[in-house]
């Protein structure tokens, strides 16, 4: 579990970059009006947001459940 939490992080940074370069750029679909554009960058920020913050919980459920595990050898 530990390892889809840090993929999903990752590829939430890896998404939230790809979205901030292409703003900086002043890069968008070619043909659609500027405000589709602008929606569609909004997305995408929110789509990396929502991959990190999946990523955090995944990482903190993985982390409470080692320590289930580590507690519950340690009981006699």
């Amino acid at each position: 579990m530990r390892r889809v939490g840090q993929l999903l992080m990752a590829l939430g940074l890896a998404v939230g970059v790809l979205v901030a370069l292409a703003m900086a750029a002043h890069l968008g679909v070619a043909g659609a009006p500027w405000l589709i554009n602008v929606a569609l960058a909004k997305l995408g920020l929110i789509s990396a947001g929502g991959l990190m913050a999946g990523g955090a919980v995944t990482l903190r459920l993985a982390r409470r459940h080692e320590q289930r595990q580590l507690g519950s050898q340690s009981a006699p």
